[in-house]
C-alpha cells in the first residue's frame, strides 16, 4: 500500500471522526437546549399552580401557627360579640328590665336574676347564654391580643403579617417544593418574597443568596385574598435538573469512550498499515540483499574455478593454494549466510527446542576468528581476543552460539573502515559469561538501538549501499540468547564504534 494511500486514508478517517464529535457536540448542545426549556415550562406550570393555591388560600392561612392562633380567637371574639348582640336584641325587653335583670358595670358583665322574680324558660335559657358567652369573652380577653392589633377587620391586617416573624414561609417553602416534585423536578430552590409596593425583599430562605434571587429569570406575582398589594416569589436553582446532569454524563462519557475507541481503532488500523508497508519493504530489501549476498560468492567461486581450469597455475602450488583457500572462505560464509536463514525460521518456531551440551567457548571463538584472517589481510586490520573469565564452559546450543558470535564479528568487521579493529572478549558477570564484541566502526544512534534487534531491520546508510546484510543476524542473536536465559545489548555513539555483549548463564 503505498504511502500516498495511507496519508489519505488518515486524513478521510480524522475528518470523519471529527465530523462524529462536531455533530455529537451538536445535538448534546440541542439536548441542553431542549432540556432547559422543559425545565423553564416545568417550573412555570409548578408556579402557577402555587400562584392559584396562595390567591385562593384564607387569611389565617398564611399565618405562622401562633398567630393563626390569636386570629383564630379574634374571629371567635366576634363570633361571641355577633351572638351576644343577637341575644339582647331578640331579649331586649328581658335585658332592659332592671326589676327582672341586673348587670355588673355594663352590659359586658354577667347578667343576673334579681330576687323575687321567676322567668320563663325561654328567658332563662337567654340569661344562661348570655353568661356562657360572657365567660368565655372574658378568657379571649385575658390574653395578648393587643401585640398583633386585632381590633382591625381581618381584611386590614394581611400587609402587616406578611413579615418574616408573622407569615407562614415554611408553608410556603413546603408547597413550592412539593409542586415542583409533582412536575418532575426534585430540586430545592432558594426563595424570597418581594413587595411590590415599595420593592422590599420580605423574606430570603438564604441571605447568601439575595443578588442571585435579585437577578433570578423565575419570578411569579400573587396576589392574596383580602389584600390589596401584589407580592412576587423569586427561584433560585443552584444546580441543574439531577435528572439532565445525570443524562448528559451518561451520553457525554459514552460518547467520549465511543470517539476515543475510534480513535485508538484508527491509530492501530494505520500503526498496522504503516507497519505492514514497512514490512514489505524490508522483505522486498531481504529479498534483494539475500540475493545479492549468494551471488557474491558464487561468482567470485566460479571466477576462481575458471582460473583454475589455466594448466599454468598447477606448476605455482603458492597461488594454487591460495584460490582454494579463497573458494573454502566463499563456501564457508555461503554456508553461514543460509544457515543463519534457516536458523532464524526455526527460531520463530515456537516448539524450537534447543539442543544443550557442555562445551568450552574459547576454541569456539579461535576458530570463529580464524575464519575471518583473509578479510582482515586483505583490510589490514586486526582482531584481538581477551579472556578474563574463570571458566568459558558453557551448557548451550553450540550451532547457536557459534553462529551468534559469528554474526556478531561479521557486522564488527562489516561496519568498519580499513585497517579496522575489532576486539572479542571473554569476563565473569553474575552467574553468567559475557562475550562482548567491541570495534571502532560507524557506531550506531540511539534511535536505531531501539530498532536493531528487530527482523529486517537495518540501520540506514543513506545512499551509501557498501554495507552487506540481511537484516535478520542481531534478531537471530537476540532469540538465541533469550531462548538460552540471556540477554544481548549494545552500547554504542556514531563515528566511535560499539560494543555488542551476549550474557549467557553459566
Amino acid at each position: 500500500m503505498k504511502r500516498k494511500f495511507v496519508a489519505i486514508l488518515s486524513i478521510a478517517a480524522f475528518a470523519v471522526a471529527l465530523s462524529l464529535i462536531i455533530i455529537q457536540v451538536g445535538q448534546m448542545r440541542q439536548t441542553v437546549s431542549i432540556s432547559n426549556n422543559l425545565f423553564n415550562i416545568s417550573v412555570g406550570n409548578a408556579m402557577e399552580e402555587v400562584v392559584d393555591r396562595l390567591n385562593s388560600l384564607k387569611v389565617e392561612d398564611y399565618l405562622s401557627s401562633t398567630y393563626r392562633y390569636k386570629l383564630l380567637q379574634f374571629k371567635r371574639l366576634e363570633e361571641i360579640n355577633d351572638r351576644m348582640r343577637t341575644l339582647l336584641r331578640d331579649h331586649s325587653t328581658l335585658f332592659y328590665d332592671e326589676e327582672r335583670v341586673s348587670f355588673g358595670v355594663s352590659l359586658q358583665d354577667s347578667a343576673v336574676i334579681r330576687r323575687g322574680h321567676r322567668l320563663s324558660q325561654s328567658d332563662s335559657a337567654a340569661i344562661n347564654e348570655y353568661n356562657t358567652l360572657i365567660d368565655s369573652r372574658n378568657r379571649i380577653l385575658s390574653g395578648n391580643m393587643q401585640s398583633i392589633h386585632y381590633e382591625q377587620h381581618p381584611e386590614n391586617i394581611l400587609n402587616e403579617l406578611m413579615l418574616a416573624e408573622t407569615f407562614n414561609y415554611p408553608q410556603l417553602d413546603s408547597l413550592i417544593s412539593e409542586t415542583l416534585l409533582l412536575h418532575g423536578i426534585e430540586l430545592h430552590p432558594y426563595i424570597a418574597v418581594t413587595s411590590s409596593a415599595d420593592g422590599e425583599m420580605l423574606y430570603v430562605s438564604d441571605s447568601s443568596r439575595i443578588g442571585d434571587l435579585q437577578r433570578t429569570a423565575y419570578k411569579y406575582s400573587f396576589h392574596p385574598n383580602l389584600s390589596s398589594n401584589v407580592y412576587y416569589i423569586s427561584l433560585f436553582f443552584s444546580s441543574r435538573s439531577p435528572l439532565l446532569r445525570e443524562n448528559m454524563q451518561f451520553y457525554t462519557i459514552t460518547s467520549v469512550i465511543l470517539i476515543a475507541l475510534l480513535l485508538v481503532m484508527f491509530a492501530l488500523l494505520v500503526r498496522s498499515i504503516i507497519n505492514q508497508n514497512k514490512t514489505d519493504e524490508m522483505k522486498s530489501d531481504f529479498i534483494a540483499n539475500m540475493t545479492h549476498e549468494i551471488k557474491t560468492p558464487i561468482s567470485t567461486i566460479s571466477l576462481v574455478c575458471q582460473m583454475l581450469e589455466d594448466k599454468t597455475l598447477q606448476q605455482d602450488p603458492a597461488a594454487l593454494n591460495r584460490y582454494i583457500t579463497i573458494i573454502g572462505d566463499e563456501n564457508r560464509r555461503m554456508r553461514m549466510l543460509v544457515e543463519t536463514i534457516l536458523q532464524s525460521a526455526k527460531m520463530s518456531n515456537k516448539k524450537f527446542n534447543l539442543n544443550r551440551s557442555q562445551f568450552d567457548l574459547r576454541p569456539v571463538i579461535d576458530n570463529i576468528t580464524t575464519s575471518f584472517n583473509t578479510a582482515l589481510a586483505s583490510r589490514h586490520g586486526t582482531l584481538n581476543i581477551v579472556n578474563d573469565a574463570s571458566s568459558t564452559v558453557i551448557n548451550a546450543d553450540e550451532l547457536h552460539i557459534t553462529n551468534s558470535i559469528y554474526n556478531l564479528v561479521d557486522n564488527a568487521i562489516k561496519y568498519s573502515p580499513d585497517e579496522l579493529w575489532v576486539e572479542v572478549a571473554l569476563h565473569d558477570g553474575d552467574n553468567s559469561l559475557l562475550i562482548s564484541v567491541a570495534d571502532h566502526g560507524m557506531g550506531i544512534s540511539r534511535e536505531d538501538q531501539r530498532h536493531i534487534f528487530e527482523k529486517f531491520y537495518r540501520v540506514p546508510t543513506g545512499n551509501i549501499h557498501n554495507v552487506k546484510g540481511f537484516g535478520i543476524g542481531l534478531d537471530y542473536v537476540r532469540q538465541v540468547a533469550e531462548r538460552h536465559g540471556g540477554t544481548i545489548t549494545v552500547a554504542s555513539e556514531p563515528g566511535k564504534g560499539s560494543v555488542f555483549t551476549l550474557s549467557l548463564p553459566k
